[in-house]
């Protein structure tokens, strides 16, 4: 019973760090140059402070969703539903980031910003999400 529990927690600590790993690394391609520009909502929090909180806290939300989910054996309809669950928080992290980051040199109207994070996102989020279901292909096999 306890090696069930310690393989079943090990798991779980593995999903929670892929998921941070891959919200990280999208972020940062993501903001690119933007990352140099000064925080209006942390004026004392830096970049690389900035993306890991949000990524710790997005990872240990998805991998509280993501358990839930748990009970679907079909791996594939499984990976559906995650990633439409996964890509609109990616955006919407993205969108705060962001429009935060970006903000702090021009005042832009809601849905001009909202427009240039879902143009900026789409090949992160896509590229990202492909390999997500590609292992989880792989991982089935």
């Amino acid at each position: 019973m306890p090696n069930k529990i310690v393989r079943g927690l090990k798991k779980k600590v593995l999903l929670g760090a892929i998921l941070f790993t891959i919200t990280y690394m999208e972020i940062c391609w993501l903001m690119g140059n933007f990352s140099e520009r000064i925080s209006l909502g942390f004026l004392d929090c830096s970049f690389v402070e900035n993306v890991y909180l949000a990524s710790l806290l997005t990872a240990v939300f998805l991998a509280i969703v993501f358990l839930v989910f748990s009970f679907i054996k079909k791996i594939y309809l499984k990976s559906v539903i995650e990633l439409i669950i996964f890509i609109p928080i990616w955006v919407l992290l993205n969108y705060v980031i962001l429009a935060d980051r970006k903000s702090s040199c021009s005042i832009g109207i809601f849905q001009e910003e909202l427009f240039y994070t879902i143009l900026l996102s789409i090949v992160p989020v896509l590229v990202i999400s492909i390999a997500i279901v590609i292992s989880a292909i792989i991982s089935q096999v």
